[in-house]
C-alpha cells in the first residue's frame, strides 16, 4: 500500500497515538510506502529520506502502486516561497516552502502561485529566520535543527537524511578554515546532536529556540546574545 501527503503538513509520530512524540513531519507532495497498519494508524516509510513513523488514518491518502512508480521517476520540484496556494477539488489550500509541487498531478491539484527562481543555500536559509523551534518540525511554523538543514538543502537539489547524526555521514569532512558558505557544521560533546549552516567563517544559522544567527569558532557556537559557548563543534561537512 502507498500514500501521499495531500495536506500542507502531516505529523509523523513515534507510536500509534496522538499523544506520542512528534518525530518528523510529512510535507505536501511527499509520498511513502505503508509498512503496516492497525486500522486507525499507518506505519509508513517516507520515500525522500526513508524516515519511519505513524500517521493517523484521518490524514492518510492512498495512491496506486502505478502512481507511486510514476512519482519515483518524476524530477522533484519544490516550492521555495514561504507559502503558496493549491487549488483542490474542495477549494483552495495553503502549502508551505519545501512542498513537492511536482507531485500535484497525482492529486489533481493546481498550483495558483508559482515558485520563485532558484536561490542559494544561504538565501533559502534566511527564509526560515525567526521560525520557532519544534522538535520533529520541518516547516517555517515549527522546525528542528536537522529539519531546517534538510529543508534548505532540498530547495537546492540535495537530499539529506532526517537526523543530524545521519546528515554528518553525508558529504566530505573539512576544516572550518577551509569551509565555505552553505557547508554544514555538526555539534555535540559525545555524539552529534546538533547541526547548522555556515554563513561564513564566523557566523552560523541554526535552530536554537528559533532559527537564528550566531557566531562560530573552532570550539563551537558562541551565542550572540549571551556571548557563551552553547554547542561544541564536532565536524564540518561540505557537499
Amino acid at each position: 500500500m502507498y500514500g501521499i501527503c495531500h495536506l500542507s503538513i502531516i505529523p509523523l509520530r513515534a507510536d500509534s497515538t496522538s499523544k506520542s512524540e512528534l518525530v518528523s513531519q510529512l510535507i505536501y507532495g511527499e509520498f511513502f510506502k505503508v509498512l503496516k497498519n492497525n486500522g486507525k494508524w499507518f506505519y509508513i516509510e517516507s520515500f525522500d529520506d526513508n524516515y519511519k513513523g505513524w500517521i493517523n488514518h484521518t490524514q492518510f491518502k492512498e495512491i496506486s502502486e502505478n502512481n507511486f512508480k510514476k512519482l519515483k521517476k518524476t524530477v522533484p520540484i519544490h516550492l521555495n516561497n514561504i507559502n503558496s496556494e493549491i487549488k483542490t477539488e474542495n477549494g483552495k489550500m495553503f502549502i508551505i516552502i519545501g512542498s513537492k509541487i511536482s507531485s500535484a498531478f497525482v492529486l489533481n491539484h493546481k498550483l495558483i502561485l508559482k515558485s520563485n527562481p532558484k536561490t542559494s543555500i544561504i538565501e533559502n536559509s534566511m527564509k526560515f529566520i525567526n521560525s520557532p523551534y519544534l522538535w520533529g518540525g520541518r516547516s517555517p511554523y515549527g522546525i528542528d535543527c536537522s529539519g531546517f538543514t534538510q529543508q534548505v538543502f532540498k530547495l537546492n537539489g540535495y537530499q539529506l537524511f532526517r537526523d543530524a547524526n545521519q546528515q554528518a555521514l553525508q558529504g566530505k569532512e573539512i576544516k572550518l578554515k577551509k569551509s565555505k558558505p552553505g557547508d554544514l557544521a555538526f555539534f555535540g560533546q559525545n555524539k552529534i546532536t546538533h547541526v547548522g549552516i555556515l554563513m561564513n567563517l564566523n557566523k552560523i544559522i541554526h535552530a536554537f529556540g528559533s532559527i537564528r544567527i550566531d557566531y562560530i569558532n573552532e570550539k563551537g557556537i558562541i551565542n550572540s546574545d549571551s556571548n557563551k559557548l552553547t554547542h561544541h563543534l564536532k565536524k564540518i561537512v561540505t557537499y
